[in-house]
């Protein structure tokens, strides 16, 4: 029952990731991403800093300067930063499909930075994984797009940010280290609207937009967290994968985006090769614990 909780728990958090994605990309024609990523990191920030409150831990912590920490939360800026500007300008599936490719980079850092035993088999999922990155960016039409480079970016962001996760001191409980998280972004986005975009008035209809990207995403994140808990991992990781079709349905929707052909197989490569490397370590952790 844990797990069918758990895995019902990843799908709604997936979908309402792509969700929020989907309204990111909608409000960057009125509002400027600074605007926007400031009110994500303000609604996360409040909500965490209350989940601490309740659990007793208290946010003025040395833990704030601990390397891993400084490291994580650079790379969840840089992330955020990259990936708000790719859901500007490139279609929603095209950057959903390019995320999914965080676990395999994981796997691939794990493998050289912490000396994790990577057989033959993940080695080879892992270059059909990038195979399928690179189909999707496309390098060589001769019309690279900044903007898939830049979900790149946020997808080896993201990757450094859950590497530095699992290295965290187990002081850093999972709301302190969201709120650090979502605090960050707060100076990030006002840094960037007055560097970029400027600031743009927001009336009562975007605000409740605003408001709704907030509430989904955050969602999202408890969502998931919480099914990562209750679940078993090889249960509850493969869905993961379920963003990319809501995004592909959310970008329909909103913007009658239709992925490609080529799209859709790097698509698949990546999704596949991401799969086959979950269950794999999942093979190997039952094996290893005698199951």
């Amino acid at each position: 029952m844990n797990n069918l909780k758990a895995m019902w728990l990843m799908l709604i958090g997936m979908a309402c990731f792509s969700s929020a994605d989907g309204i990111i990309k909608f409000l960057s024609v009125s509002i400027s991403k600074g605007q926007i990523m400031t009110c994500m990191g303000l609604a996360g920030a409040v909500v965490f800093y209350l989940l601490c409150r309740r659990k007793g831990t208290t946010v003025r912590d040395a833990v704030f300067f601990h390397p891993v920490l400084i490291i994580r939360n650079i790379a969840e800026i840089v992330a955020a930063l990259a990936i708000f500007t790719a859901l500007s300008l490139a279609p929603l599936s095209s950057v959903a499909a390019i995320l999914q490719a965080v676990p395999l980079v994981i796997t691939l850092c794990a493998a050289w930075g912490l000396k994790e035993k990577v057989g033959p088999r993940r080695w080879a999922a892992i270059i059909v994984g990038f195979i399928g990155v690179l189909i999707i960016v496309r390098p060589n039409s001769g019309s690279l797009d900044v903007a898939l480079l830049l979900a790149v970016l946020g997808m080896v962001s993201l990757s450094i940010r859950d590497l530095a996760s699992r290295l965290a001191p187990p002081e850093a409980s999972t709301p302190l280290l969201s709120f650090y998280a979502f605090s960050g972004l707060i100076p990030t986005g006002l840094i960037l609207s007055a560097l970029t975009d400027g600031f743009d008035p927001i009336n009562g209809t975007a605000a409740l937009i605003l408001l709704a990207m907030s509430a989904l995403a955050l969602t999202g994140y408890l969502c998931v967290t919480i099914a990562m808990r209750i679940g078993e991992v090889s249960a509850v990781s493969p869905l993961r994968y379920a963003r990319l079709p809501f995004a592909a349905v959310v970008g329909f929707l909103l913007f009658a985006e239709v992925p490609d052909a080529a799209t859709l197989f790097g698509s698949a490569l990546v999704i596949g090769s991401g799969l086959f490397v979950m269950l794999r370590e999942a093979q190997i952790s039952r094996a290893a614990r005698g199951i």
